[in-house]
């Protein structure tokens, strides 16, 4: 890793700012709006994102991956993007015609929400966060969604203040996602030229567009889903419940996306050539992401009751033991997002990935039409964990002989032990902390400082050292 370390800090940089943002919104709204206007908004959401998942198939990784390997070309990159992007455009318009239907015949009592989510699904035909990507030009997409999320956030702020506001809600972080990847295309012509390509140029992107699709299809049924099924057969507010902790235990694999963002346009620019080095890339790289997801998962374990004490307030108690179910699939997310953005989908391996992706689907669809009608949210949690760890044993299995799979085991295994005496230590040094939100800052904070001591020789030798080769 050399100017990867710099494309990684940087979405590490944005990732720790937009942090801000559920922090501040979380609390503000779970307090304004309660855990049934909460629940509403996620249920409608859950269905609109499924119609924005069939807009775009596969066509971000497949994007990613076409463009980084023809990216020093600008003719090949404006062929490639224009083919790409012409059958992104096709297929948002008819999830958006098979949207409309759905709000006419089946939205019932959510109508008037469901329609609000609509601009969601237009926004889809200007996400060209793809092209961006595979150049590696992660800077412009990253400002102008922070710019975007300061603005959604002066606008909740100051327009929800009742939970008969959630058509508010609803209108500002649909309206502002349209307006944040309509940026995205006035910003590509200094980059690609777009020109209606032939229909014969369409047609090597078709199947693996296709294929690509089937596990985000899959990864949908155990996240988008989960919603839709919770707020189904459970409640909506066991949905509003669950909703809350997501957004707790996301802000750690927002962090853990963030290193495979940066990776996969780098691992599929250097897998053109067959003979290149692709194991000292992916050590590094998995080394980091199992030292991430330790000391997440046992940060998350540590701070859930405060967290859910201090940012959801009262009626919120239920988010504990949530929190603490789905942060032990940061772990599993972690390991096995390094094996797919690193190694599968660079080097073609759709296959493993359609399979692992979509066998984790089943299982999880089975342990929620089981767990939901007794445990609600909770069924809706084991589920995930079950999934991802699926999902991380099949694929490590997949590529036993081809990756350092014992190396990567044996690094874990060292960060979870690092990872488990920290916690300890800071629960054995904050519990004599009696305010609830002082003794969360504090947990944060020792936890972060102790991390940092355990990890320095990482850090120093390994880190940091490499970004200092790179300048």
């Amino acid at each position: 890793m050399k100017s990867e370390n710099k494309n990684f800090l940087v979405n590490i940089g944005y990732q720790v700012l937009i942090m801000a943002f559920p922090l501040i919104t979380v609390p503000y709204t779970s307090r304004v709006m309660g855990a049934e206007s909460i629940g509403t908004y996620s249920y409608t959401y859950s269905i609109v994102n499924l119609f924005m998942l069939a807009g775009m198939l596969g066509i971000s990784n497949h994007g990613n991956r076409s463009v980084a390997r023809c990216r020093n070309d600008r003719t090949a990159l404006s062929k490639v993007f224009s083919e790409v992007y012409t059958i992104q455009l096709a297929l948002c318009g008819l999830a958006i015609v098979g949207y409309v239907c759905y709000v006419i015949a089946f939205s019932g009592d959510y109508a008037f929400i469901a329609l609000l989510q609509t601009p969601f699904l237009i926004s889809v035909c200007f996400d060209i966060s793809w092209l961006y990507f595979g150049m590696e030009q992660f800077l412009l997409p990253l400002t102008r969604n922070l710019a975007v999320k300061i603005l959604t956030l002066i606008l909740m702020l100051l327009l929800v203040k009742a939970p008969d506001d959630v058509w508010k809600y609803t209108a500002i972080m649909s309206g502002s996602t349209l307006v944040s990847n309509i940026f995205l295309v006035a910003a590509a012509p200094r980059y690609v030229q777009y020109k209606l390509p032939m229909s014969s140029g369409l047609h090597p992107h078709i199947k693996p567009i296709i294929v690509l699709f089937i596990p985000v299809l899959a990864f949908s049924i155990y996240h988008v889903m989960d919603k839709t099924m919770l707020g189904a057969f459970g409640s909506i507010t066991e949905l509003g419940y669950f909703e809350n902790a997501e957004k707790i235990t996301n802000l750690p694999s927002a962090v853990i996306t963030a290193l495979g963002t940066v990776m996969l346009p780098r691992m599929s620019f250097i897998m053109k050539d067959a003979a290149a080095d692709y194991r000292t890339p992916i050590m590094a790289s998995m080394r980091l992401a199992c030292i991430l997801g330790a000391c997440m998962c046992g940060g998350l374990i540590l701070v859930a009751n405060d967290a859910s004490t201090f940012l959801f307030g009262a009626g919120f108690e239920r988010c504990e033991m949530l929190i603490r179910v789905l942060a032990l699939a940061v772990v599993a997310t972690a390991w096995a997002n390094v094996i797919r953005t690193q190694y599968l989908i660079p080097k073609g391996l759709d296959g493993v990935y359609v399979r692992s992706t979509f066998g984790a689907g089943i299982i999880n669809l089975a342990i929620n039409l089981a767990l939901i009608p007794t445990l609600g949210a909770l069924g809706t949690c084991i589920g995930t964990v079950a999934a991802e760890y699926f999902i991380a044993i099949y694929q490590t299995l997949a590529t036993w002989k081809q990756l350092d799979a014992k190396r990567y085991i044996h690094d874990l295994a060292t960060a979870l032990i690092k990872a488990v005496v920290i916690a300890l230590v800071c629960l054995a040094i904050c519990s004599r902390i009696d305010t609830p939100a002082l003794r969360l800052f504090a947990e944060i904070a020792l936890f972060f400082l102790l991390s940092l001591a355990f990890f320095s020789r990482y850090l120093k030798e390994e880190f940091f050292a490499n970004s200092r080769e790179a300048k």
